[in-house]
């Protein structure tokens, strides 16, 4: 019987690229080369099409050069990965197909793939109850790790999918290995693994939960109820969800030191048995030729494009780091992924992140954001000394100021906030700090008076102040707008994803290439929100002959359109709900008439309108505006009556072919 051919190619991908060929290791080239090879392994036995090679390797558009450079760069790969080939016989390692360019997955092996084979491995055998196994397997995968899985193109939107997949997958590794310690005893050596990895990863509920067992184990019943119940904080102060059900019986079974907790070694000859606390492993899939579809949660993961807000995100970061602080702000409309872009700065930012957030669910005491910075500063910073004006925040013991001009709450309003300031300016000295206030247009006015108040005096710390908002929705007091002002505030407006990352966003959750008029027409109908765009794909993933075009419109979509369009006042619903008749662009005039609404009050909805971001005013065609996604325009549309529809229509058309000479517009500009 003949042996399996060894493979003709090598490469470890989890971490810096690298290539071995007959043994010997393999220079890759220039960094552009090294981008294009490193796409290639991503995506090893797939075609990868020119197209998404020149969006990968020119992210602000090719130039003229670039099929040339291209061609290049593969003849140069070919030359490198088989060296031995004779001129003008067919290549093997890496070949052309119909589609583009792939690597042959017969004749090349990569340790993306080792890794999932043992991480596999490992929870068949924890399954089994071969804890001993399941660590052996645990251990050898996760040795294979070097950094960021294809590090040199990790931040594309065509591979940023596969990377958090496969960190997912490490992440749950490390939970298999720790679990797996437990099991034969090693509770010391799982406490020290476990504390860093939950400080790491706060919302990850078994690693707390393996934690708290570990810590109960190890004889530290206190340490681990205080991890079970500063979960249990974190999740519904930052998420607003309680403790799965696992934790919450945890927390009882420590209470009443229940036998089941301890553990014991097993009879000779047997082996040791799993921990009973910790809930089932999560399953693991090994990437087959036909992947399963992904989960809603698993949509929600999927973070694409935002390479250049990322990049001036991790500017100012250096620069706070360096000791010049900074403030940041993130805005646009809902949905359009603030809160997602801000979690994926903080996961790749090496320094500790103090996270705060103003819930919409509930009315929250005064400066509700700044109490969640502060308890994380106090985590930590253990040995910074808290001042009595901090403690009394982290208490709850402060009051909302009043509205009345009273010279004894100015002054101990001053004395905390220039207490929390020094606080948080003298933690930063010990370590660079990112301090994240998320959803500040739901916070109290205390709150944005605090974060001006810092920022008059940030440039003296290394701290970043990075705060969310949505456009057109923060209230902030005069005198705080003009005090962030003069503090040079760096600003990031984010808009809607282009055509290229949508498809790569689809192309991630459907599992499949999505073609480029697909592509356009998800850009088109959602704008290049992320949220309308993963529900849409939602949609499309659950329908036997998919259309972005004519898919219906998703429910949480029309719920969210609903709401913005409800919190304008019934002007703005109206006149939106008219113009959604006459088509996605509109001549306010046109639309005012068939309104039977002044032209004056709607030129001023009109402007509190494109403040919300739900329509645009045309550049060239003045009195003309569109909606920003044509899904806005498709849930007011279908929100009426088919003959009010009709009406309108006809109203529409009645007022567009009235003269217009003495038009408001007339002669303007």
């Amino acid at each position: 019987m003949h042996g399996i051919a060894p493979p003709m190619a090598r490469f470890r991908a989890l971490g810096p690229l690298e290539a071995m060929v007959a043994g010997g290791p393999v220079n890759l080239g220039a960094p552009k080369q090294r981008k294009l090879v490193t796409l290639l392994v991503s995506r090893v036995g797939r075609p990868v099409p020119v197209d998404v090679m020149l969006e990968t390797l020119w992210s602000e558009g090719p130039p003229p050069s670039a099929m040339a450079s291209l061609q290049s760069y593969v003849a140069n790969l070919r030359r490198a990965l088989e060296p031995d080939r004779a001129p003008r016989t067919p290549t093997k390692v890496l070949r052309t197909s119909d589609r583009g360019y792939l690597l042959d997955g017969h004749v090349v092996q990569v340790d993306v793939q080792r890794f999932e084979r043992r991480t596999k491995a490992g929870w068949d055998a924890w399954n089994r109850g071969d804890p001993q196994e399941a660590l052996s397997e645990f251990e050898t995968g996760l040795a294979l790790w070097r950094g960021e899985a294809y590090t040199e193109v990790s931040h594309s939107v065509h591979v940023a999918a596969e990377v958090a997949r496969l960190e997912e997958l490490r992440l749950s590794a490390v939970e298999g290995r720790c679990a797996a310690l437990l099991a034969v005893g090693a509770h010391e050596m799982a406490v020290a693994e476990l504390e860093a990895f939950t400080q790491a990863h706060p919302l990850r509920e078994y690693g707390c939960e393996l934690l708290s067992l570990a810590l109960y184990r190890a004889g530290r019943q206190a340490d681990a109820l205080a991890v079970l119940r500063a979960n249990q904080r974190r999740l519904g102060e930052e998420l607003g969800i309680d403790p799965r059900p696992a934790l919450q019986h945890l927390e009882r079974e420590i209470l009443s030191h229940a036998p089941g907790l301890d553990w014991r070694p097993p009879p000779a000859g047997r082996t040791p048995a799993a921990p009973a606390a910790p809930v089932a492993a999560p399953r693991v899939h090994v990437r087959t030729p036909v992947p399963p579809r992904h989960t809603a949660a698993d949509v929600e993961e999927t973070f694409v494009g935002r390479e250049g807000a990322l990049r001036q995100l991790a500017a100012v970061s250096a620069a706070a780091a360096a000791g010049q602080g900074r403030v940041l702000t993130v805005s646009g409309e809902p949905g359009i992924g603030k809160t997602s872009l801000l979690r994926r700065f903080t996961e790749l930012a090496e320094a500790p992140v103090l996270w705060g957030s103003c819930p919409g669910h509930v009315t929250t005491p005064p400066l509700w954001p700044w109490r969640q910075v502060l308890g994380a500063a106090g985590a930590h910073c253990p040995r910074q000394p808290v001042p009595e004006p901090v403690a009394e925040v982290l208490d709850g013991s402060t009051r909302q100021p009043p509205d009345r001009a009273d010279a004894d709450a100015d002054a101990d309003t001053l004395r905390r906030f220039e207490a929390i300031v020094q606080y948080l300016t003298e933690a930063s000295h010990v370590t660079p700090l990112v301090l994240v206030l998320d959803h500040l247009h739901r916070a109290d006015p205390g709150s944005l008076r605090l974060l001006a108040h810092l920022a008059e005096s940030v440039r003296a710390s290394r701290l970043l102040v990075a705060a969310s908002y949505r456009s057109g929705e923060a209230a902030a007091p005069a005198e705080t707008s003009d005090a962030l002002a003069r503090a040079e505030i760096t600003r990031v407006e984010l808009t809607g994803l282009n055509v290229a990352e949508t498809r790569a966003l689809a192309s991630a959750t459907l599992r499949r290439e999505v073609s480029g008029t697909t592509a356009e027409e998800l850009r088109h109908r959602s704008g290049g929100n992320p949220f309308y765009l993963r529900e849409l794909i939602r949609v499309l993933d659950g329908e036997e002959r998919p259309s972005a075009r004519t898919a219906p419109v998703p429910a949480p979509v029309r719920e969210v359109v609903l709401g913005r369009v409800a919190r304008l006042g019934p002007v703005a619903d109206e006149l939106l709900s008219v113009a959604s008749v006459a088509g996605r662009g509109f001549a306010i005039d046109v639309v005012a008439e068939a309104s039977s609404i002044e032209i004056g009050e709607a030129l001023k909805a009109v402007d509190t309108i494109v403040a919300a971001g739900l329509i645009k005013e045309h550049r060239q065609r003045l009195g003309w505006y569109f909606f920003t996604h044509a899904l806005t325009a498709d849930v007011l549309h279908h929100r009426m009556g088919r003959s009010r529809r009709v009406h309108l229509l006809q109203r529409i058309r009645t007022a567009a072919l009235r003269p217009r000479s003495g038009n408001l517009f007339s002669g303007a500009e």
